[in-house]
């Protein structure tokens, strides 16, 4: 079986307090999106960084959606 791949940038903001001094990132967006997208008939893969700070915080995700070919 084939499959289509279709991926969707998710970016991550910088709020709240770390534990270990700074601040922290976090985000439940990933959620709404993965949400949507199995509804549209996409199946959730992987999430993947994409950009990182230099300090190795990472800033953006590409979530990986993929559905079989003869799925549209």
């Amino acid at each position: 079986m084939n499959y289509r791949y279709s991926y969707e940038k998710l970016d991550v903001g910088g709020n709240g307090w770390s534990p270990i001094g700074g601040f922290g990132m976090s985000t439940e967006k990933y959620r709404e999106i993965i949400g949507r997208r199995a509804a549209e008939g996409w199946r959730f893969v992987a999430m993947v960084p994409l950009e990182t700070r230099a300090n190795g915080m990472v800033e953006s995700y590409d979530l990986i959606f993929e559905r079989p070919e003869d799925a549209e």
